[in-house]
């Protein structure tokens, strides 16, 4: 089967492949690596790559309202996103001036729950970082930096809040273990058992931090 692809090439000894929510497939090889070979590597991974692709087309077929911004998440709950003179949230719709107005929205109408959500949780774990902040991420839902500082991205006020809450203690967890070693995750299950089907969860809502 033909895919399209980009190729990033350099020193590296082996080749891989990774697959974006939204589709776009990225081969990463060494600088010498041929055409011919990367499209043997591609075809012994078709049904790998097959899978992800389809269930990804699933997904964003689902939510073509929310990729079109027609409709808009909040806190796991379409709401349709409408244009107009005010930048609002109310229980029926999400009001924007213009599209590049949401992350300001979100972040004033959310921010001071949240902080008390990692508040409480910070005080459940015992797990106390030196700061909290919010922004946009590219490719990522948090941080917690070598000085325990913790940041989290706005699209996490898309998300449903049992999300919302394992990125937390994803997050806080990080204070102990700067990695995702089996320590790390014993840690994160200490405080959220059902973790592995929420992680599943937080990867379906992968798609958003590309769209905003």
């Amino acid at each position: 089967m033909e895919y399209k692809y980009d190729i990033i090439r350099s020193p590296r000894k082996s080749i891989s492949i990774t697959i974006s929510n939204r589709n776009q497939i990225t081969v990463r090889c060494p600088w010498g690596m041929s055409e011919n070979k990367i499209k043997e590597y591609l075809n012994s991974k078709s049904e790998w790559i097959n899978k992800v692709i389809n269930k990804n087309a699933l997904r964003l077929a689902v939510n073509d309202d929310i990729m079109e911004k027609r409709c808009v998440y909040f806190n796991g709950v379409k709401l349709p996103l409408i244009l107009s003179d005010k930048n609002v949230i109310t229980p029926e719709a999400v009001y924007v001036k213009k599209y590049e107005d949401i992350g300001n929205l979100y972040k004033k109408h959310c921010s001071d729950e949240f902080f008390n959500a990692v508040d409480v949780l910070s005080k459940l774990t015992r797990l106390t970082p030196n700061s909290i902040g919010i922004r946009k991420y590219r490719g990522r839902w948090g941080c917690c930096d070598s000085k325990n500082n913790l940041v989290f991205n706005y699209i996490l006020f898309m998300l449903p809040p049992k999300v919302q809450r394992y990125v937390i203690i994803h997050e806080l967890c990080h204070i102990l273990c700067h990695n995702h070693s089996p320590a790390f995750w014993k840690l994160v299950s200490d405080f959220e058992p059902n973790y592995k089907r929420l992680k599943k969860q937080l990867a379906d809502f992968g798609f958003l931090i590309d769209l905003y």
